[in-house]
């Protein structure tokens, strides 16, 4: 059994924001994600402590590794890791019973403190230095830029409206347990403010134009193949019956990431075929898209469309390029999903499709240079909603509901259900709006939204949603739950078992498919993307913001299951998964900060974390 969360410290949740600075306040964002990471991934799941003789004092913790304790203050107390602690820490020898001759750390100080005790686990001196070396510089290189996009966000002076772009472009500090969850190589100062969501922006796209014997496309309705494409933006076909001389009219048109098209006229491979005419550059060609919270995925409201670029920089873990296999693995995530779209998909929940991508693929060169020309000319098809178009009934991105913004005392989730239900908009207002909401039945409509039907999903069909915060969004109605959105299909897993069960592999997917995994996998991806990483983010802002300890919340997360399990036969698949849901002692939890360390971005490391729903 987990113990309860303890709120230490409601004040914090209505007092009067400090003032600080972009830079102070983005210390305090990335010390915070940090010490997560390095708490969850060490196993001290609950650092509270209380020392008689110190009783300004209630957090430790351990460094083993190099001798040393940290201590400070725990504000909140969480079963699944997202603590929220004071703004002042200090050190001691781990041979001090108390902390007696205390010194008050820095950030900078911190962070080398936590760089040195898991840098301690490589055995291999030079590979010890050269990795701690590299995550130090991705550490600060994200701190320079949530500093850049807190800065930005405390100098925009004008009232904003909480639609579907704004909310997709203002997750300023990102993922709760990630030790750089704002790095990004590639992009200079000048790129990040011309291409980077967090600043607001929106620019023209670029595109290609090839002969139809370089592409490389798929897709799930013959109509989208080739040059006249029905999602073909308007301004880019003009722009290309303008440009393309009249023999090459019946090129295929690739659009693409401006910053990205620039990178790709430096490779010899593109010279080479923009020399032979097989390529033409179509330059700026419009329309102008948005670009969203994942930076590379664009949003064009006219088409009502979502584009996944590929873009040639490192965003947190990964250069973010569609390869020829997250291409494949994307398309038959699709096709088995369409098989369920008819039954499983509504109004209140959907699952938006990709339907299909093109790119370029040359097949007499070597494998390298054709490798890079696939993954850099890789574009993505997304459906989109036509509510986010609409002014009062648009999905938000739940990753961004979380989000506290500068100068504010509250996530924009509870702004969001404040502004949905029309109530008052003074300050004044506020606490009383958030008293007013049952947040119990709140999260208990969120539930049946979301975790009930991703479980049916997965327990039925074998499909795992990766439902994280940054994939999932949520349309409100009168303030409550309305509608659950999953996008972004290429991290779907499905059970092979039950795949071949449905008749699916042969039929819709080859049985090599990069989609099939096995039960055993497939379970711990729904564990930890909905469980870990979404359900557990949305307990703690309900509980903290509201003044509430957490382990009520997941009580009614825990009743819901049980529900659920009522309605199954004991016998049935349903029953399997919700009484492993309910009774396994420790859910699975992605190892970000390990995992940086050790460079295993594409095979990351896990831990395990005590299940809060025991």
């Amino acid at each position: 059994m987990t113990k309860d969360n303890v709120t230490i410290d409601q004040s914090r949740q209505t007092a009067c924001p400090s003032v600080v600075s972009p830079k102070e306040l983005a210390c305090q964002e990335m010390l915070s994600r940090m010490l997560n990471a390095y708490l969850r991934e060490t196993g001290q799941h609950d650092p509270y402590v209380r020392l008689d003789t110190k009783p300004d004092i209630s957090l430790v913790i351990e460094l083993p590794r190099t001798n040393q304790r940290i201590y400070g203050n725990l504000h909140h107390r969480s079963a699944a890791g997202h603590h929220v602690y004071g703004d002042k820490f200090h050190i001691a020898e781990l041979e001090e019973a108390q902390p007696g001759s205390r010194r008050e750390l820095s950030f900078e100080q911190i962070t080398t403190l936590l760089l040195d005790e898991i840098s301690s686990v490589e055995p291999n001196p030079d590979a010890r230095m050269l990795k701690r070396v590299q995550l130090e510089q991705m550490v600060y290189n994200s701190l320079e830029h949530m500093t850049s996009y807190l800065k930005h966000a405390m100098n925009t002076s004008s009232p904003v409206t909480l639609d579907f772009r704004y909310l997709e472009q203002v997750l300023l500090c990102g993922h709760p347990f990630h030790p750089t969850p704002k790095s990004l190589e590639g992009f200079s100062a000048s790129d990040s403010h011309t291409y980077s969501p967090e600043f607001g922006v929106s620019f023209p796209l670029s595109c290609f134009a090839s002969t139809h014997e370089l592409v490389l496309e798929d897709w799930l309705d013959t109509v989208d193949y080739g040059s006249e494409a029905p999602w073909v933006p308007a301004e880019m076909a003009e722009a290309a019956w303008t440009q393309l001389p009249p023999e090459c009219r019946h090129y295929v048109l690739l659009p693409c990431h401006p910053w990205q098209a620039e990178y790709l006229r430096t490779l010899e491979p593109v010279k080479s075929l923009l020399e032979q005419g097989a390529l033409i550059d179509l330059g700026s060609t419009g329309p102008s898209v948005y670009p969203t919270s994942s930076v590379r995925t664009v949003w064009n409201p006219k088409e009502s469309c979502f584009y996944k670029l590929s873009l040639h920089i490192r965003i947190t873990n990964f250069i973010r390029e569609n390869n020829e296999e997250q291409l494949l693995r994307t398309l038959d995530a699709s096709r088995i999903v369409q098989q369920i779209q008819d039954r499983w998909t509504s109004e209140k929940f959907q699952i938006l499709l990709e339907k299909g991508y093109r790119t370029l693929k040359v097949p007499e060169i070597p494998s390298s240079p054709q490798d890079a020309l696939i993954s850099g000319f890789s574009m993505i098809l997304r459906e989109a909603p036509e509510s986010c178009r609409s002014a009062s009934a648009a999905p938000y991105v739940v990753a961004s509901l979380m989000e506290v913004l500068p100068g504010e005392t509250e996530p924009l989730l509870f702004r969001a259900v404040r502004e949905n239900l029309q109530s008052a908009s003074s300050a004044n207002s506020k606490n009383d709006a958030r008293l007013q909401t049952d947040w119990y039945a709140w999260l208990r409509q969120y539930l049946e939204l979301s975790m009930v039907p991703l479980v049916e999903l997965y327990a039925e069909t074998g499909i795992s949603l990766e439902a994280h915060v940054q994939n999932s969004m949520l349309r409100l109605e009168d303030g409550m739950p309305a509608a659950f959105v999953v996008r972004d299909l290429e991290g779907i897993s499905v059970n092979r078992a039950l795949a071949e069960q449905q008749g699916w592999i042969g039929q819709v997917v080859n049985a090599n498919s990069p989609v099939l995994y096995t039960e055993e996998e497939s379970r711990h991806r729904l564990k930890y993307y909905f469980f870990v990483n979404h359900l557990s983010h949305v307990v703690q802002r309900l509980a903290y913001y509201t003044g509430q300890e957490e382990q009520p919340y997941w009580r009614v997360v825990r009743n819901t299951l049980e529900e659920l399990r009522k309605k199954t036969t004991e016998s049935s698949h349903i029953n399997d998964v919700i009484c492993d849901l309910l009774t396994a002692e420790a859910l699975p939890a992605k190892a970000n900060l390990l995992s940086r360390f050790h460079q295993r971005g594409e095979t990351p490391l896990y831990v395990n974390i005590p299940n809060p729903m025991r």
